[in-house]
């Protein structure tokens, strides 16, 4: 902010100090040096008042040459992330009742009015998980293009923070704004007039939000965007039409790599991708990277049967997995496996929201 410099009283004029204790006084003289001090008031000689300085209006905020919101994801301790155009999703007119038992227009609403954008307008959307330094939960991370004031949506944000709020100014159209709520550390960053990044628990000053501050500055040039990785590239071209995809980056631990009946041991990626189909249907599908060269068949069945086994669970069976429109259809190639299956939208949705009501509700709070 620019204060307004103090101005100062002017003194008397050099001219009067110059009369003497002398009762006779020349009168061209006492003349002379009257005129002089009462030009000196007027042209501002002598103590002149600095002239208060203007306010420099900021630059307006633009679009940055951001062509792909994946281009400021960065791919170091990436856990998963998802990829939505929910705009287009919400203009299918035949997906709004199944939508809507997932997400009710009060919530959505309440949402929008919260956070400063509508989900439903946004034309790009990510989601991500990242491994935090402490090693807790992941810090999760948002990032949409949207179409409102920045300056409002941070607004908001602020308002949201109980303590520790710190604004910085990284150039004249990238703000960031941190603090916290209770103990959890959050931060936001608005990248020019219409790219906002959140981020809920991790590092302030080196988590994900940060990063991709500085990748949007074009900083950070051994730092690389998320389809820097091969693998998460080949499954971004067997999804790129899908209006919503989901990926999660190899090598998976011990653990994860049980998974699919061990085909996640020797994967390098594995996704999802979600499309409308002709008969108002959804298809998914799954592919799982790798080296399948020489176990590309051995790799499709132990697919299918993971599907079946999934199919034949409570959850499944609550998905309506298990009653798809067509069935489950397994393929691979030299570098990945897949699975292709249409499913039942209504049922899809009503399973998932009994099944995650509770953290959809605590996620759209």
């Amino acid at each position: 902010m620019v204060e307004d410099n103090q101005v100062d009283h002017l003194g008397l004029p050099a001219a009067f100090g110059a009369l003497g204790p002398k009762p006779q006084l020349d009168r061209r003289l006492f003349l002379t040096a009257t005129l002089s001090a009462f030009a000196a008031f007027f042209s501002g000689c002598g103590r002149r008042a600095p002239i208060p300085a203007k306010p420099v209006a900021p630059k307006p905020r633009v679009s940055l040459p951001i062509s792909s919101l994946d281009l400021l994801v960065p791919l170091p301790s990436l856990r998963w992330f998802v990829l939505a155009r929910p705009r287009e999703i919400a203009a299918i007119t035949w997906l709004e009742p199944s939508i809507a038992l997932l997400l009710d227009k009060e919530r959505l609403d309440r949402s929008a009015e919260g956070m400063g954008f509508d989900l439903r307008t946004l034309p790009e959307a990510i989601w991500a998980g990242y491994r935090t330094e402490e090693g807790r939960d992941d810090a999760a991370y948002q990032l949409v293009r949207h179409e409102n004031d920045p300056l409002s949506i941070e607004r908001l944000f602020r308002d949201r923070l109980s303590s520790d709020v710190v604004r910085s100014l990284d150039d004249s159209q990238i703000v960031r704004v941190s603090g916290r709520i209770g103990k959890t550390a959050h931060v936001l960053a608005t990248l020019g007039k219409d790219i906002v990044c959140l981020q809920q628990d991790g590092s302030i000053d080196r988590g994900p939000c940060r990063i991709s501050a500085l990748l949007a500055q074009g900083k950070l040039k051994r730092i690389h965007p998320v389809f820097h990785d091969a693998s998460l590239r080949i499954l971004a071209k067997r999804f790129e039409s899908a209006p919503l995809r989901l990926f999660a980056p190899g090598p998976f631990d011990e653990d994860t790599g049980k998974g699919l009946r061990g085909l996640l041991a020797a994967a390098t990626a594995i996704g999802a991708a979600f499309r409308p189909t002709d008969k108002q249907g959804i298809s998914l599908n799954i592919a799982v990277t790798g080296d399948f060269s020489t176990s590309g068949g051995e790799a499709a069945q132990k697919l299918a049967l993971s599907w079946n086994d999934l199919a034949g669970r409570p959850l499944g069976h609550l998905l309506g997995l298990d009653a798809p429109m067509t069935p489950a259809f397994p393929k691979y190639s030299a570098d990945a496996v897949s699975l292709d299956v249409e499913l039942d939208p209504r049922k899809l949705a009503k399973g998932l929201a009994d099944a995650t009501s509770n953290q959809i509700r605590e996620i759209m709070k």
